[in-house]
Formats: structure tokens, C-alpha cells, sequence
């Protein structure tokens, strides 16, 4: 027990000689949720500045304009006089889409025919891209309606019966645990866990290379190496927790981030993904030989996770190769298990696969980091002890002579 305490306080007091490694692993991560619960607080596109170039400039165009003018996700900007200062506009970041009306626009309605507008949108980026598509497509079908209904009430039909003739299925939309589409809610949790990866992993897997790196293997002997490898995860597991444990207070409690599941549950899986990570890290620190190398092959293994775990691009949309690759990574795994706590409520019966998946990652990456561990540790007090008795000879024939 006094070699467990020993271990676990000289862990700690590495740690606090070098504040720069616990401010990487807390305030990193702390760091991160500020600017993402910031960044993405509002949660959705809105005043998305459009330019206008209408041929035809009637009352007609002008209402659709100003539809587009009240609603919270457009901002009309002005007038262009040709699709070539429209696209120049385009260009130089005064809009980021258009509206373009052609000149047959109102003579097409007045005569019954169906009048066409060009919605455009600057698509190197998505989210604009996107949202003009979709938002530009909701106004534009409610400005239609409302012409439509105005044209046969005018002509004496009743409002209901108007309805009925332009939209004779009617239909409401509904969308479950993200009713606002919210960009954040899924956002601020990929961006802030996978900066806690991206620490702790480095962290981790320095752990036990340095100590040969270092010199300092001396002050373990007669420890066994198992004990080292699990004293060293227990320690950053527990500051791992903690800075976690306050990302997730902040996201939800200042940033409104849903946290739909019980809070059992929750830490139960981060505590199963913690792990993973660190037990990971570790086996890389048992394996390579120095830190430069440990962090680097760590670093390169795990910054595709965020791609591929699905929290950027649903990973049914990948390849079958890139759905079976994305396995490995923790971050898949904790990124549906998640979306299924947080935003879904789930209990454990909805993450049971995902959290064998974890303690597999986690139970696979310590049994193989101890038992190569071990096998490092020994071979080099071997070494050791070959060079030792070389010099020991060296010193009884001087003393003989």
C-alpha cells in the first residue's frame, strides 16, 4: 500500500513541477468550450446578406423580396443591376446569395403561368449553401401560396377553398431532439472532446516512455511494472474526469446544450472513453522509444477520428472501408453514444454496444501496455546489470593490484 501512495504522489508531484502540462490538460479543454459555446450559441445561420437583380421590378417582386427581408435568416443587402456585378458582389464578401428575377416574371403570373425566380447561393461554403437552399425554398413556397389564395379569393372563392385548391395536401414538420436545428448541439460537444483527446492522448503517452528518456527508471526498482502503468492511468484519469466533468457543466448550463440522459449514465460512458484514451496513449508510450515518437504516431493516429467519427459527416454516408476503419477509433463510438444520451435521453440499454466496445479498447490497450511494460522495464535492468558487473571486475583487479 505505501508503494501505491508513493506512486500515485510522485505522479502528482511530477505534474505540479511542470504547471504547464495541468494547464494543457485544464484549461485546454476549458479553453475550447468557451469558444464553441461562444461560436455556436446562436446555433443556426441567420442574416445572411442577399443581393437582388430583378428584370422586371414590380409590386410583385417587391413582395417577395420583402418576404425574404422578414425572415430572421436573410438580409437584402440592395439591388444589382446585372448578374455580373451580382457575381462580383459575390465575390468580393458583400453577399453570400442572390435573388434574380427574370423580366417576364409578373406577366407570367398575370397570365396564369407559373412565374420562375432564381434563388443562387455562394456554395464554397456549405452552412450558406445549405440554409439558402432550404430557408430560400420555405419562403418562397409561403409567398407562393399566399398568391395563389390572394388570385382565387379575388375571384370569389372562400379562403378555405383557396387552400384546399393550392395546397390540397397539407403537411407540418416535426423533428425530434433537435427541433431548432441547431448546429451546437452537436458541435461543441465533437469539437471540446476531441480537444480532451488530443491532450490527454499526448499526455499519456509520454507517461511511461519518459521515465526511460528521462533517466529516472532507477527511482522504480523493485516496483512492480504493472503497478506503474496503473497508478500513472489513475492519476490522469482522475484529472481527465474532472476537467471533463466541468466542460460538460459549462456546455450545458451556460451554453443551453441539451443533456437529455441522466447524469449516471453520462459519466459512466465518458468515464469508459476517458479511459480508452489513456489506456491507448499508454500503449504507444510502452511501445515506442522515446516521447518525439510516442506523441507523434499518437497525434497522427487520432486526429482522422474527428472525420470519421461521425460527428462531422454521418458515418453511414462513408465507404464500407471507412465505416469499418472508423470503428477503431474511440471517438465513433462515444460520438452515437452521445447523440443516443444527450439529445436522445437513452439509458444504458441504447449504448450497451458502444460501452463494450470502449471497456474492450480500454481493457485490450492496458493488458497489452503492462505486459510489454514489464517486458521493457526488465530488459533494461538486464542491460543494466551487464554493464554493471563489467566495472565491478574492473574494480576488484585494481584493488588486487
Amino acid at each position: 500500500m505505501k508503494t501505491v501512495i508513493r506512486l500515485f504522489f510522485r505522479e502528482w508531484l511530477y505534474l505540479l513541477k511542470r504547471p504547464r502540462s495541468l494547464v494543457l490538460m485544464i484549461l485546454v479543454p476549458l479553453f475550447v468550450t468557451f469558444i464553441c459555446g461562444s461560436s455556436y450559441e446562436k446555433g443556426y445561420f441567420s442574416d445572411l446578406k442577399m443581393g437582388v437583380v430583378d428584370y422586371s421590378y414590380t409590386a410583385k417582386t417587391r413582395e417577395v423580396v420583402e418576404a425574404f427581408h422578414q425572415s430572421q435568416y436573410f438580409e437584402i443587402v440592395g439591388y444589382y443591376e446585372n448578374e455580373e456585378q451580382l457575381e462580383l458582389a459575390m465575390k468580393n464578401g458583400e453577399i453570400v446569395g442572390c435573388l434574380i428575377f427574370p423580366s417576364d416574371f409578373t406577366k407570367n403570373l398575370q397570365q396564369g403561368r407559373q412565374a420562375t425566380v432564381l434563388l443562387g447561393s455562394n456554395a464554397s461554403n456549405m452552412g450558406y449553401g445549405s440554409t439558402i437552399n432550404a430557408r430560400g425554398a420555405e419562403v418562397l413556397g409561403t409567398v407562393s401560396a399566399q398568391m395563389a389564395v390572394k388570385n382565387l379569393v379575388a375571384k370569389g372563392a372562400t379562403v378555405d377553398d383557396a387552400l384546399a385548391k393550392v395546397n390540397p395536401v397539407g403537411f407540418y414538420t416535426r423533428q425530434w431532439y433537435n427541433p431548432t436545428n441547431s448546429f451546437s448541439y452537436f458541435l461543441t460537444f465533437g469539437f471540446v472532446i476531441a480537444t480532451v483527446q488530443q491532450v490527454l492522448i499526448y499526455f499519456a503517452a509520454i507517461s511511461l516512455v519518459r521515465e526511460k528518456e528521462s533517466g529516472n527508471l532507477g527511482e522504480l526498482k523493485g516496483v512492480n511494472p504493472i503497478l506503474q502503468v496503473s497508478i500513472k492511468a489513475l492519476v490522469y484519469f482522475m484529472i481527465a474526469m474532472g476537467a471533463w466533468a466541468a466542460c460538460t457543466w459549462l456546455m450545458v448550463n451556460q451554453y443551453g446544450i441539451p443533456m437529455r440522459g441522466s447524469t449516471e449514465v453520462w459519466l459512466a460512458y465518458s468515464a469508459l472513453f476517458l479511459l480508452s484514451i489513456i489506456t491507448l496513449g499508454q500503449l504507444f508510450s510502452s511501445i515506442l522509444p522515446n516521447p518525439v515518437f510516442a506523441t507523434s504516431f499518437s497525434l497522427v493516429l487520432t486526429s482522422p477520428s474527428l472525420v470519421l467519427s461521425g460527428y462531422t459527416w454521418p458515418t453511414m454516408a462513408f465507404t464500407s472501408f471507412y465505416q469499418k476503419l472508423a470503428q477503431v477509433f474511440p471517438l465513433t463510438h462515444f460520438a452515437l453514444g452521445y447523440r443516443n444520451v444527450a439529445l436522445m435521453g437513452c439509458g444504458f440499454e441504447a449504448i450497451r454496444e458502444e460501452m463494450i466496445t470502449l471497456g474492450c479498447i480500454s481493457g485490450g490497450c492496458f493488458i497489452l501496455s503492462c505486459i510489454i511494460w514489464y517486458a521493457r522495464v526488465k530488459h533494461i535492468a538486464k542491460k543494466e546489470q551487464a554493464l554493471q558487473i563489467p566495472e565491478e571486475q574492473e574494480g576488484i583487479s585494481a584493488v588486487a593490484q
